[in-house]
């Protein structure tokens, strides 16, 4: 398996998200998201400059950008609050999004290596309880990532979000932090 390592994303970064968030192995999943470097530069570039609280990282295998995984704090996102209701409790979660984008890196390990390592950073970043990420349920790639990196399907149906990318059936997936229980959602 190759080195995989994270770093920041930076603007310089824009036109490989550009291509990636293109990429029909992505586009399948990340639904609505941006097709030209303006819109690209809309709706991350706030993340980049801090007045959007998500945060970006570049996925890198042996030193070679291959992917994106982001991270924010649920509560600061209040469509989660209703999308989750009586799922689980938002108010002290993370949640993650993750993404492969160079065709050649996939199924290679990099997606499960990566979310494992980011999973250490999240809880070093912010006191959270728990990191909650939700998946469609036909990505079955994905949610076999999220199980590999110690997270456990808590909930299956159908979320109220507005989310392009939530449409249609979903996992949930739910990974506490280490000696904390969180009481059940509702």
């Amino acid at each position: 398996m190759s080195d995989v390592g994270l770093r920041p994303m930076t603007r310089a970064d824009f036109p490989l998200l550009l291509q990636w968030l293109q990429r029909p192995h992505v586009t399948e999943w990340w639904r609505g998201e941006p097709s030209d470097p303006a819109a690209v530069e809309a709706r991350y570039g706030p993340c980049i400059d801090g007045t959007d609280p998500t945060e970006l990282f570049v996925i890198e295998a042996d030193h070679r950008p291959v992917g994106m995984i982001q991270r924010y704090l649920l509560a600061d996102e209040p469509e989660w609050t209703a999308a989750f209701d009586g799922i689980v409790d938002v108010t002290n979660a993370a949640g993650i999004d993750y993404l492969i984008g160079e065709p050649d890196a996939v199924g290679r390990g990099l997606g499960t290596a990566a979310v494992t390592q980011f999973v250490s950073m999240v809880f070093e970043w912010r006191p959270v309880a728990a990191i909650v990420v939700t998946v469609q349920q036909q990505n079955q790639p994905s949610w076999r990532v999220l199980e590999r990196a110690g997270f456990s399907r808590i909930w299956a149906g159908e979320l109220d979000s507005p989310d392009p990318s939530d449409s249609g059936p979903e996992y949930v997936y739910r990974r506490p932090r280490r000696g904390f229980n969180e009481p059940p959602a509702g």
